[in-house]
């Protein structure tokens, strides 16, 4: 169901705020502070909450990385999750002199716009958000502009908008929103998608015992390839990693034996979410409509700053990640079992038994490293 009310940082107004009234067209959107005050307000103001978690050449929101902390404790229930592009305009004070010495925004503005600012020799003063920054523009900060979200100083006759579209190629970001658990009803009604959370110890260059045990039981699961479980996030931890799966419920019953419980190595966190629209499915359409680079061909790789996003449009997988030579082995390992499954007369949907067929004889041959991802960069 959508909220009537939501809270966002930043308001309206910040990047965030567009992108839940894109989302939300109706609804009423409050202001919570910064990214980072969301956490203390949980107990007392249980939400929804919308939040950016990822960007795709930033990578995992840093400001908001307790989501996953959040999401290991059982604090939040996540209900919607979607990705939206991302544009900044530049605006500056009517009549200014046309310079680019130094210019004010959010603090990922650096990344995201990186053609745009190293293009001029420009030097970004980072805010937390971009509406702190118009404020500290508008209260006299000496820059010669700001970066800011689409709409911001457009009204205001002491302003002029200088260019909007200053954001790099295929630049989105990831949103989620997100109630505290104790409110939430274990299904969402009308739910198309369950969230479910791993934790495991962090990648190498191979997955290790564990881990392959932990996907084959997954993979054990599947009855139909149309329907196979998403890994859409892989979130980087000092010593381990979270993975957010969408898909069907998963129980931890199911992937996880008594001795790999009784030693904590992986930890499976049920019922993080549930959604009315795949994340997934939702992503592919926005990449077909306005980044068709990132499905133009049936493995792809887009590298960020400290990002990574594969997708093998044909099977429905968009993966985030983070460092892509440790990523990629669990690609290659997942999708690698995908053939098998397919090899063993597992039904899948008609787009998917092109694509099998069309890389038969490779993954005879090569197994996993028959897939050769096409690499799109950030700028």
């Amino acid at each position: 169901m959508n909220p009537t009310q939501v809270f966002c940082p930043g308001g309206s107004d910040s990047q965030t705020g567009v992108a839940t009234r894109e989302r939300y067209p109706t609804v009423s959107i409050s202001n919570c502070g910064k990214i980072p005050d969301v956490p203390p307000l949980l107990p007392m103001q249980p939400g929804p909450y919308i939040i950016p978690i990822w960007n795709s050449h930033q990578g995992e929101v840093k400001a908001a990385e307790y989501v996953w902390d959040h999401i290991e404790k059982a604090n939040i229930h996540i209900t919607d999750a979607w990705a939206q592009p991302i544009e900044f305009w530049f605006v500056r004070k009517a009549g200014q002199a046309t310079n680019y010495q130094k210019i004010g925004s959010v603090v990922v503005a650096s990344t995201q716009c990186s053609a745009f600012l190293e293009g001029r020799n420009a030097k970004l003063d980072p805010c937390d958000l971009t509406t702190t920054a118009f404020d500290k523009y508008r209260a006299g900060a000496e820059w010669d502009g700001v970066l800011v979200a689409p709409g911001q100083g457009k009204d205001d006759l002491a302003y002029e908008v200088v260019a909007t579209s200053t954001a790099n190629p295929n630049n989105f970001t990831s949103f989620v929103r997100f109630v505290a658990a104790r409110t939430a009803a274990a299904n969402v009604v009308g739910a198309r998608s369950f969230l479910t959370g791993v934790t495991m110890p962090a990648f190498g260059a191979s997955l290790g015992d564990a881990e392959q045990s932990f996907f084959e039981e997954l993979v054990a699961m599947i009855t139909n390839l149309a329907n196979i479980p998403r890994l859409i996030f892989v979130f980087r931890r000092t010593s381990k990693v979270g993975l957010l799966f969408e898909g069907e419920q998963l129980r931890v019953a199911d992937l996880v034996d008594a001795e790999e419980l009784e030693s904590g190595n992986i930890a499976v966190h049920e019922q993080v979410g549930a959604t009315e629209r795949c994340y997934g499915d939702e992503l592919s359409t926005l990449c077909a409509r306005s980044f068709p680079a990132l499905v133009g061909s049936d493995f792809v790789l887009h590298r960020g700053k400290s990002t990574c996003l594969f997708t093998c449009a044909p099977l429905g997988l968009f993966t985030h990640g983070y460092e892509a030579e440790t990523v990629e082995p669990v690609i290659r390992f997942y999708i690698s079992k995908l053939f098998q499954l397919w090899d063993d007369g597992v039904p899948c949907a008609p787009e998917q038994q092109r694509f099998f067929e069309r890389h038969r004889a490779a993954w005879e041959e090569k197994q996993s490293e028959f897939i050769q991802f096409k690499l799109v960069s950030a700028t």
